[in-house]
């Protein structure tokens, strides 16, 4: 039905009237004249009429910020109703712009841009206008220094989520990682609102690339349906979307699906090795980081995950995997396995979870740190260093651990012969401990050291050194008993 104006209304009614006069005998002519007269009022009024008001697009998530590349970046938002939309980014190599169709959730990919250069974006939908601001990434393979974010686990946990995020809004970071179960409830609408409206304005500005946990997903067949509908996540990883890989400067990153029946298909883990093996055969790759929701090792409520101990830990171990950063518990953990470094971060808001009472010995010996604690982490990367510092909501540091991966460490052993044939020393004590990275938990650790010379048989320097001191000490007493003379 066809809603007029009151007035529109009215004059409808005195051309009806008029219509009906003209039955009542005038003659055909003024009948005729009198009806048009009608027609022109009623045509006339519904043209001034005012249009009937349409209220704009209203922004619901968004927009946010997706797969940082060196050269492009996605755009994405939601509207509560669908509608056409235009982004605009504007900054160094001129102005680009996309035009997107109708939908409610949309998604725009920026290319043509210039590597590490700083970018002003907008959404424009519905006569409204949404601005946020984005750095491209450097080069791959670039030598420059950068950090990132690392936090997950915040789940239905509004006000320890909205603390921890104030507190991260605080740092410059050049992307964020999430470690899974954002939402309590896959499935749940008004959860994925929930958290998008507490880190608006962090994804707003800073690129955000998500791992799926268990809570993430949804329905009986546990898929990721609404995950995926929310994030633009790179396409390398096979068609469901659920792990990827992406590169920042000379890092690279493989985010992972650790959930049940997911990390034990011979597909991902096959995925894993080709990206492990990839990396380390690319000279551009200084650094390999795994981020998954679960842990390998815990010794809080969940505990580590054993599958995933015999079946990835081992890749991660042979390919030298710099950090793997892991949620699911609520904790702050730090572990180490045979020169790996693992990171639990699982304190951006949900209820936070105790110790395990009984942990296996596996998750015991490797765990060097545990508190129980809303936090996030700072990882910052320095040519061959990397610094990982947990963060507490309050803003006090709860530990910063520093290592070195790869870096040439100067042989010092020649100079310790020497240092040990003037004081008549015959042991050379050992200074460096081979086998990789981090053996210091909390400190910088050795890298590997390089080969030392190996000593003639017989220990022939020593001996030489000594043989020397003696000549020398001989000499000295022949030219006291000279000058005694």
């Amino acid at each position: 039905m066809i809603r007029i104006a009151r007035p529109v209304r009215s004059l409808h009614r005195l051309g009806l009237s008029l219509g009906a006069g003209c039955r009542r005998g005038y003659p055909g002519a003024v009948r005729s004249a009198l009806a048009g007269l009608a027609m022109v009022v009623v045509a006339t009024a519904v043209a001034r009429a005012d249009p009937p008001s349409v209220s704009p697009p209203r922004m619901i998530k968004g927009p946010y910020l997706q797969n940082l590349a060196p050269t492009s970046v996605t755009v994405m938002w939601h509207l509560d109703e669908a509608a056409p939309a235009r982004v605009v980014v504007e900054g160094p190599g001129g102005q680009r712009a996309v035009e997107v169709r109708t939908a409610r959730i949309g998604e725009a990919t920026i290319d043509r841009l210039v590597p590490s250069s700083r970018y002003r974006y907008r959404v424009e939908a519905g006569g409204q206008t949404w601005r946020g601001d984005l750095t491209t990434a450097p080069e791959i393979g670039a030598d420059v220094p950068f950090s990132f974010i690392v936090l997950g686990d915040t789940r239905s946990g509004l006000d320890a989520h909205r603390r921890v995020i104030e507190r991260v809004a605080q740092e410059v970071p050049d992307f964020v990682v999430g470690t899974g179960d954002m939402v309590d409830d896959g499935s749940n609408q008004d959860q994925w609102q929930q958290f998008f409206d507490v880190e608006n304005q962090l994804l707003r500005d800073n690129v955000y690339f998500p791992s799926i946990g268990n809570h993430d997903r949804q329905g009986r067949g546990r898929t990721a349906d609404t995950y995926r509908a929310f994030f633009a996540v790179p396409d390398n990883g096979g068609d469901t979307e659920r792990y990827y890989a992406f590169s920042y400067a000379a890092a690279r990153f493989l985010v992972l699906d650790s959930n049940e029946y997911s990390f034990a298909l011979s597909d991902q883990t096959a995925w894993l090795e080709r990206e492990l093996i990839a990396a380390r055969q690319d000279p551009a790759v200084r650094h390999v980081f795994a981020v998954m929701h679960h842990p390998p090792f815990s010794i809080s409520l969940h505990g580590g995950n054993r599958d995933l101990r015999e079946r990835w830990t081992p890749l991660f171990e042979k390919y030298q995997v710099s950090a793997v950063f892991s949620g699911h518990d609520h904790v702050y953990e730090r572990a180490e396995r045979n020169a790996i470094h693992y990171f639990v971060s699982g304190g951006g808001g949900a209820p936070l979870y105790p110790r395990r009472p009984n942990p296996s010995p596996d998750d015991l010996e490797a765990v060097k740190k545990f508190e129980r604690v809303f936090h996030f982490l700072r990882v910052a990367v320095t040519g061959e260093r990397v610094e990982v510092t947990a963060i507490r909501t309050d803003g006090t540091v709860i530990e910063t651990t520093a290592w070195t991966t790869g870096a040439a460490v100067p042989d010092t052993r020649a100079a310790q012969l020497a240092a040990a044939a003037a004081t008549g020393a015959v042991r050379v004590a050992e200074t460096a401990k081979p086998g990789g990275i981090g053996a210091n938990a909390a400190a910088v650790s050795a890298p590997p050291v390089a080969a030392a010379p190996v000593l003639p048989p017989g220990g022939s320097l020593v001996w030489l050194g000594l043989g020397g001191v003696g000549l020398l000490l001989g000499a000295a007493v022949t030219v006291v008993r000279t000058l005694r003379r």
